[in-house]
């Protein structure tokens, strides 16, 4: 029998805190509907700070909603009569499981209250105010903006998380407590993991970015004419192949996660998705070999199907989404709705989902290491 805990001892659950205040007696406390415990979480989930690596007190003026997809030349292009866009995110289920489809007002699509107005403007000039041309700069910032975006997700998930596990195990017997609580502890250590992988490599960016040094950096640039219908940006951690090759472990403590960081830009005859990497790093340059050689007919395609398996950050248009015939919108709907593409196993459609015809892949690779 497991000795009794003593009132003021840390909480079994590993919150830190004292148990009195924690678990004890909380199979005898009202449960708490799921909507409840959502809204919570989400108002722990949204914060406000300037990831700018000089952001300070007294340097920093208002924090902004800065946009991780461009809003001009991007989010309007895929705009409806009524100035929204289509999104899964964030991911909720109807009653048979599917995700269900979002309209969201293109001014808040794909923000984040991650940077101060003055910092925002200074670092993304050369994306905002120029056109695309490929440079190693935009490329950078491309990968930079997608990045911290994605720093600034996982530190909400990880304030979020320590709402979940204060609530959602209300009402319940201990045993299904300490179920739960074991769920929640490894989802924790798996974030915590995350994001000290992203802020290693956001430290690296974070000299390059004040040293305007762009060397090290590898980068595919997939240029492609026709309809701008989806977008999105993100940081990925590839840990396979699209043959299914293993690439990398993810939850290793002692190597840290190789990461690919991405977004879609304009041009003037469509758009480009833009991929970025670490030169040094294996993992996210096999994923990128693995993609190209798929040939320019499929890989729009694999691209927006990609983008939709691993990355709830991406919009598209409803003239789009109607278009599609219902198997392709059902394949669409099961990458959305996966809990976790790294370890489920899923097949890319040879559909043509979208109307892209490829122009030019350009790509750099860059030996030197930082």
């Amino acid at each position: 029998m497991a000795k009794k805990l003593g009132r003021n001892a840390p909480c079994w659950c590993g919150s830190g805190i004292k148990y009195k205040k924690c678990h004890l007696n909380r199979e005898s406390e009202q449960r708490l509907p799921a909507e409840a415990i959502y809204n919570e979480a989400k108002a722990a989930w949204d914060h406000k700070e300037c990831l700018h690596p000089l952001a300070g007190m007294g340097i920093c003026d208002k924090i902004v909603s800065a946009h991780t997809v461009q809003r001009s030349g991007v989010l309007q292009r895929i705009i409806d009569s009524t100035n929204h866009v289509r999104t899964f995110y964030p991911i909720r289920k109807d009653n048979s499981g599917r995700p269900i489809l979002r309209c969201v007002g293109w001014r808040k699509a794909s923000t984040f209250t991650g940077f101060c107005a003055k910092h925002d403007s200074e670092i993304f000039t050369a994306l905002e105010k120029k056109l695309f041309t490929g440079t190693d700069e935009q490329c950078f910032l491309v990968g930079y903006r997608a990045l911290c975006h994605e720093v600034y997700q996982k530190s909400g998930s990880l304030r979020a998380g320590q709402v979940i596990r204060q609530s959602i195990d209300r009402g319940l017997p201990e045993k299904f407590q300490r179920q739960i609580q074991g769920i929640e502890t490894s989802k924790d250590a798996g974030t915590r993991k995350g994001l000290a992988d992203f802020q290693r490599l956001k430290g690296i960016m974070d000299r390059h970015l004040l040293e305007k040094d762009y060397s090290g950096w590898s980068r595919a640039v997939i240029t492609f004419r026709g309809d701008l219908c989806v977008a999105s940006t993100g940081a990925v951690s590839p840990n396979r192949d699209l043959e299914g090759h293993k690439l990398q472990g993810l939850h290793d403590t002692h190597t840290h996660q190789e990461s690919l960081l991405y977004g879609v830009v304009p041009v003037p005859e469509g758009g480009a998705v833009v991929m970025t990497w670490l030169s040094r790093e294996t993992a996210p340059r096999l994923f990128v070999n693995s993609l190209l050689k798929e040939g320019n007919r499929r890989l729009p395609s694999l691209l927006v199907q990609f983008m939709f398996a691993y990355v709830e950050n991406t919009y598209f248009s409803g003239a789009w989404w109607e278009s599609l015939n219902i198997a392709d919108r059902q394949h669409i709907e099961l990458l959305a709705g996966l809990s976790n593409a790294y370890y489920t196993y899923f097949d890319y459609s040879l559909s043509q989902i979208v109307p892209w015809e490829v122009m030019e892949v350009a790509r750099i690779t860059v030996d030197d290491s930082v």
